[in-house]
Formats: structure tokens, C-alpha cells, sequence
């Protein structure tokens, strides 16, 4: 078999591979559906004969919906006919929707029924569109994904692409201001996936939990899944996994660090009824579980700590968007559970005035039509610059300790991590939230309490933990001011907080 390079061949491979093997599995009408390996690659040649016929040339093709067989199946469609996917947040509001399918000159869009009604909006703002697809059903004045894969059932797209093609533009969640569209080239993709080729995970099964648009979900579920003969069971809804593990007994998942903490949280409070934490570990995860895999943001040693208590091993990696996502791996009963995870394979990592930076074929090639911003990121010879503060030891392991644009810079001279001391809150109950920020030279702290802890004074409990955290730091680290809140911050779709909002 040739060497892998783009994400057609990815598609192909799989189907040589694995062949019948169920490839996504999902529960539908209160029944299974199963789509092998064999059937998506029919269907996403099916789909990419139809975009071949219809467009000549690279074209951007944009997509809106949750992770499905046909949004899939669309996607992979995309990169079958030769061209360039564009999945955009479906949580999104409709006009920056509208400007990301501007701006990333998109000429096609397949999207699902919660958009419909935008259609209108967007024909406004991006008169460059020709076509809109509904993904899962027949809608009057659209075209719909089944007809289209129907019609051109048995037949195969012509051509191919490069590794160093334009795959995809991924828009970033714009924490700080306009969202950023990352070009990431088959290359970049393949590099990622195949950079961690050590386990073997043929025929296991992954529940998929997070949102299909976001890198760190598409590599790490999808596309390692494809190269690894893995089964994808699509979890429905975030309020749906208690009872998607059960359902699907999955052996992964991948999760945030929000989600990780809010089942540990959960199960913390069920074991003070219940004392058989064994037991509360095998209710909540099954007891087919071998690990769950964290990314998207830092998660900190007292939830990994609060996991081993349960039996259940999370293992945290790290990377961003313009990194396709990996820059370091998630082990599984990590040694050093302070770290951020293995630097993969094939990426050099160094440190500058205390910022990481990487380079590795997994490095995009820059922001779309954004020179000014990618000239920012990307130096001359190659390095990314992560944005992020830390160090790596001499065994391959790195450490954060925050963002460099979140740093706080006293006016005595003092620099202090935000991160640093909002992860010291991060398995305390009684705080749903926090964000920790100068405001007038003094450290403060916005708290959004956990509305569904019990207690006769959850404010005062929250001051003496302050109080308490307050004591292992030095007087320039210290939280001199708490603003409670009575809703939380607003969020990316990867439930990061977006700092420039906290007074929303």
C-alpha cells in the first residue's frame, strides 16, 4: 500500500483495511444505525462525483451541522472530488456565519435544518454561493445530500491531490477579536494523525462527544478512527452522555476539561451516599473503559487525581487549531500527570523569552487572505508561536503555565499567570467558574457560583477558600477582589471562556 498523504487516500485506505467493519455507529428512532467502512467511502465518491459535475477547479465548500454519517460523509465528499472543506461553528449566530462564509469565499454549503431559516441572510451577504444542501432530509427550493448520493450511486471521481494541497480552512473560535481561518493542507492532516502510531486501537470502539467543526474532535476522533479501523459512536447531545456510555460501551472518549469536570464533580457527590467507588465509576463510564483522552484546554492534576480515585485513567494532550491540533500526546497512566502530555513524534518544541514554540509537518501553512496575522504566528523558517507560556523536561514532556496574552504584569514588576491560580479551584465544588484578571493593579476574581451545590452560605464558603488558596501564594499572586456572578461566561463552542466577554 502507498505511503499515506491526504485524506482521499485516508478514505480509500480504510475501506482496503477494514472493509465491513462498522466505521460510525449511531442510535437512531431507538435503533442502531451502522455505516461500514466499505459504505461511507461508496457514498462519499457518490457525493463527489455530483461536486466534480458541478464545479471545475478548487472550490470551497462550506459546512453547518453535528457529527452524523451524512455531515461526514459531506465533509469526506469535499476532499474526494478534489476540493477544500470549510466546517463552520453550527452554535454560531448567523451573521458571523454569513461573514465566515464571506471571507472564506465558500460557493456551497451543506448545512441542517437549524440554518434553513438563515438561507435568506446568507444569499444576502454572500451572493457567491450557488448551491445550499440539506444534509438530512428533503427541504422544498433545496437540494438534499440523499438525492445527490443516489443519483450518482456507483460511480468515482477522477483526480487527485498532493500533501501539500489545501484541505481545509478552519476558523478559529475568536477568543480576542475576529475569527482567524487556519489553512490546514493534507499533509498537515496526515502528519497529525499518523504522528502516535504505537497502540493499537483495531476494532474498539470511541464515543465522540465534542463539536465535529473543531480540530481537536476531527483529527483525534475522526480521522485517527479512519487510519486505526476504530468504531465512532456519535453521541447525540452534551446533556446525553451518562447515557450514550451506557448505551454505545464505548473502551475511549475524548472530553474538555469542563466536561471531565463536571462528571468528576458528579460522581464526587454520588460517592458521598454511595462508598463503592468502583461501582459509581463502572454506573457512570461502563466497565469496558480504558481511558478518556483530554484536550482543548489545560486540565489540571486535581481532576486527573480525581479520576484515579474512581479507577479511570485521563490522559491530557495539547495542541491548537494552527497545529492541526497535536503538539504533545495524552499517555495513559502518565507518570506526570503535571504535564501536558509527550511532545509527539516529528514536532520540535523550544522555548523563546518563555513561550512555546513548535514546528512540525503538522503546521499550517498560514490564515486565509491574513498575512499580517499569519506573519504574527508563523516566523520565517517555520515556527509556529503557540501563544502559550511553559517548559519541557529532557524526557519529551511539557508544561504550561498560562497564555502570554493573559499575563498579568504588576506595576512592581511582578508577572502572574491567571491560569495558575484559577486551577487551584478547578475540584472545589462550590465554584461552577472563575476567571481571575488585574483590574487596577489588583488581582480579581469573577465567580460564577454552582447553582446546583447545596449549601446554607455558598459565598462565604467560596471567601474562605480564597482565603485558603490565598496563603500558598505570595502576596503579588493573591485574590484581593470576588465580583459573584449570577450566570455564567460566555463560552467558545469548545466551552472555553472567552476572556474579552467576562463582563457580559
Amino acid at each position: 500500500m502507498a505511503e499515506l498523504k491526504t485524506l482521499k487516500q485516508l478514505v480509500y485506505d480504510a475501506d482496503q483495511q477494514y472493509g465491513d467493519e462498522i466505521f460510525i455507529r449511531e442510535y437512531l428512532d431507538k435503533d442502531f444505525r451502522d455505516t461500514s467502512f466499505r459504505e461511507f467511502r461508496k457514498t462519499c465518491d457518490n457525493i463527489a462525483v455530483w461536486i466534480q459535475k458541478h464545479f471545475a477547479g478548487k472550490t470551497h465548500i462550506a459546512l453547518m451541522g453535528t457529527t452524523s454519517f451524512e455531515y461526514l460523509s459531506a465533509w469526506f465528499g469535499v476532499q474526494c472530488s478534489c476540493n477544500v472543506s470549510v466546517p463552520l461553528d453550527t452554535n454560531n449566530n448567523p451573521e458571523n456565519i454569513a461573514d465566515e462564509l464571506a471571507r472564506s469565499d465558500s460557493k456551497m454549503v451543506f448545512l441542517d435544518d437549524k440554518h434553513v431559516k438563515d438561507i435568506p441572510l446568507f444569499k444576502e451577504r454572500c451572493p457567491q454561493i450557488e448551491y445550499y444542501v440539506h444534509i438530512n432530509k428533503p427541504e422544498k427550493g433545496m437540494l438534499y445530500l440523499g438525492d445527490i448520493a443516489a443519483e450518482y450511486e456507483g460511480q468515482t471521481p477522477v483526480g487527485d491531490v498532493s500533501e501539500d494541497d489545501l484541505a481545509a480552512i478552519l476558523f478559529t473560535s475568536g477568543t480576542t477579536g475576529v475569527s482567524k481561518g487556519v489553512m490546514l493542507t493534507h499533509g498537515n492532516f496526515i502528519d497529525n494523525t499518523t504522528c502516535c502510531p504505537d497502540d493499537d486501537y483495531h476494532g474498539m470502539k470511541l464515543l465522540t462527544v465534542l463539536p465535529i467543526h473543531h480540530v481537536f474532535c476531527f483529527t483525534i476522533d475522526i480521522l485517527h478512527s479512519l487510519w486505526n479501523g476504530v468504531t465512532v459512536c456519535v453521541n447525540d447531545s452534551l446533556f446525553h452522555i451518562s447515557k450514550n456510555l451506557k448505551l454505545f460501551k464505548p473502551e475511549y472518549c475524548t472530553f474538555v476539561p469542563m466536561i471531565a469536570a463536571t462528571i468528576l464533580g458528579k460522581m464526587q457527590m454520588a460517592a458521598k451516599k454511595i462508598p463503592s467507588k468502583e461501582m459509581i465509576a463502572n454506573e457512570t463510564f461502563g466497565e469496558q473503559l480504558i481511558a478518556i483522552f483530554s484536550g482543548g484546554a489545560y486540565l489540571s492534576p486535581e481532576i486527573i487525581n480525581g479520576y484515579k480515585e474512581f479507577g479511570i485513567d485521563i490522559a491530557q494532550g495539547y495542541g491548537m487549531t494552527e497545529c492541526s491540533p497535536r503538539i504533545c500526546t495524552g499517555i495513559v497512566n502518565c507518570p506526570k500527570p503535571d504535564s501536558v502530555g509527550k511532545i509527539v513524534n516529528g514536532c520540535e518544541v523550544k522555548i523563546v523569552d518563555g513561550e512555546i514554540w513548535v514546528k512540525s509537518k503538522s503546521v499550517m501553512k498560514g490564515y486565509y487572505k491574513n498575512l499580517e496575522e499569519t506573519a504574527n504566528t508563523l516566523t520565517p523558517d517555520g515556527w509556529l508561536k503557540t501563544g502559550d507560556l511553559g517548559h519541557k523536561d529532557d524526557d519529551g514532556y511539557l508544561y504550561i503555565t498560562g497564555r502570554k496574552k493573559n499575563l498579568i504584569i504588576l506595576s512592581n514588576g511582578e508577572n502572574v499567570s491567571p491560569e495558575e491560580i484559577e486551577n487551584k479551584f478547578v475540584t472545589f465544588r462550590p465554584i461552577k467558574e472563575i476567571i481571575v484578571y488585574e483590574d487596577g493593579q489588583l488581582i480579581t476574581a469573577q465567580i460564577y457560583p454552582d447553582p446546583d451545590y447545596k449549601s446554607e452560605d455558598i459565598q462565604e464558603e467560596i471567601r474562605r477558600k480564597v482565603d485558603e488558596i490565598n496563603d500558598t501564594f505570595p502576596p503579588a499572586k493573591r485574590i484581593v477582589n470576588i465580583i459573584f456572578r449570577d450566570k455564567e461566561f460566555v463560552k467558545t463552542a469548545s466551552k472555553k471562556i472567552i476572556r474579552a466577554r467576562i463582563n457580559e
